[in-house]
């Protein structure tokens, strides 16, 4: 049976990088919510629509740390206990290197309440185990088309920087590219179709040369 929560993805378009739009504000600066290692970034809501169809994109972008780093990612429904007993992450950024910025990784669509949980860990090259970084913090800015968290760890917790791994989220907005299709297939008309033809199909674009047999050849010289 296939997950409720996951969109239908054919009718949506999942470009490898978050097509986020304009930028519009600053919702808020750097903030660190206490001495825990986990954030977690929540499915979008309103009021008027409930949870928002959206779709989780994250990537590395730097570090400063003295340490290795990772951070685990799980994506679930609500806060599973698992996370802190082992269960394997969906993914993890980082590793036995120091860090360095990655490509962006992406969830499929979503329209149900997921929550996207990031936990940084730090180890001690001269050690073999990870051990859980001391603190999370993020800035959070808004979008035409979603949001961008970038979130912070501190490792040891000694010096309070929070920029010994530091990764971007965005939540992004997910439309159906052409809502007709949706409909029952009997429902679908010629005019509907016709619309789909061109509105959403690829266009071939008309060479603007002109063709050969326009160009007059240049007259000889004798």
């Amino acid at each position: 049976m296939s997950d409720p929560s996951l969109i239908d993805t054919p009718f949506f378009t999942t470009p490898n990088a978050p097509d986020l739009g304009c930028f519009v504000n600053h919702k808020h600066g750097f903030q660190s919510d206490g001495d825990w290692p986990l954030w977690a970034e929540f499915a979008p809501w309103n009021l008027e629509d409930g949870i928002l169809p959206h779709q989780a994109y994250f990537r590395m972008i730097c570090g400063r740390a003295a340490f290795y780093q990772r951070v685990k990612v799980w994506m679930r429904p609500m806060l599973d206990p698992l996370i802190f007993g082992g269960v394997a992450p969906d993914h993890v950024l980082g590793g036995d290197f120091r860090p360095r910025p990655s490509d962006w990784i992406k969830f499929p669509p979503q329209s149900g309440n997921q929550t996207y949980w990031f936990r940084g860990e730090h180890r001690n090259p001269a050690r073999a185990e990870w051990q859980a970084d001391a603190a999370a913090g993020h800035k959070f800015d808004i979008y035409d088309n979603g949001t961008l968290s970038t979130v912070s760890w501190d490792d040891t917790g000694g010096d309070r920087d929070f920029n010994d791994i530091i990764v971007e989220v965005a939540i992004v907005y997910r439309h159906h590219w052409f809502d007709g299709l949706l409909e029952p297939i009997d429902a679908v008309t010629d005019d509907l179709f016709q619309r789909f033809v061109e509105e959403s199909l690829p266009k071939l674009r008309p060479d603007d040369r002109p063709p050969d047999h326009a160009i007059e050849p240049l007259p000889r010289e004798d």
